[in-house]
């Protein structure tokens, strides 16, 4: 992981548009970090007084990560009432660390970065991308089987705390219909409990 520093980066334009969905009782902007000798469940996590805060570029990224991340076919809309959508347009340009382009192979990166389940290996990039001076990590997420969509990682100071220049641009609401209708082409239903289900009685014998 030497020489970092010249990693290949993706330039996010200003007014670029990310998403996030997260819990409706928590705020958009956390930072995830882990104190040293803890295990951590975010994947690209960083130690403590570090942290990453995980967004996307499409709503259905985010969508994935968070709500799809269990192969279910259907989501309850009553599951749904527990999120929120959350979408920030950048004040300034974003360079970050870009994963998913073919020069990436050239710094011992595999595609690996972005499906396993060994999250010490995906730490250990995050913090050496930290470390070179990079503001965070693209990538595409580990649920999308197209590797067409991107997650964007931000590093910083862990804890909740609002980027500098984002909170006139910050907004937060319930995961809208649009979303959960786009997410029909993944396979993936979002329908009500049904509380009220018709049924038939066996007919009786005589």
């Amino acid at each position: 992981m030497d020489a970092l520093g010249s990693f290949p980066v993706r330039t996010l334009k200003a007014d670029t548009r990310l998403f996030r969905v997260h819990h409706a009782g928590l705020g958009p902007c956390w930072f995830s970090g882990f104190p040293a000798g803890h295990e951590s469940a975010g994947r690209f996590d960083l130690l403590s007084p570090r942290g990453t805060s995980y967004w996307a570029l499409q709503p259905e990224a985010a969508f994935l990560e968070t709500v799809a991340r269990r192969p279910a076919a259907v989501v309850p809309l009553e599951l749904l009432d527990r999120f929120r959508l959350s979408s920030v347009r950048l004040p300034k340009p974003l360079v970050a660390a870009n994963a998913p382009v073919k020069r990436a192979r050239g710094f011992g990166l595999t595609a690996e970065l972005h499906t396993t389940t060994d999250v010490g290996l995906t730490r250990r990039w995050a913090t050496a991308l930290d470390a070179a001076g990079h503001s965070g990590l693209v990538s595409f997420p580990r649920h999308d089987v197209t590797a067409k969509l991107r997650s964007v990682s931000l590093f910083g100071r862990g804890g909740e705390h609002v980027p500098p220049g984002w909170g006139r641009r910050l907004s937060t609401e319930p995961i809208p219909a649009a979303v959960t209708d786009a997410m029909a082409s993944w396979g993936i239903r979002c329908l009500p409990i049904p509380f009220d289900v018709e049924t038939t009685s066996a007919p009786r014998r005589r």
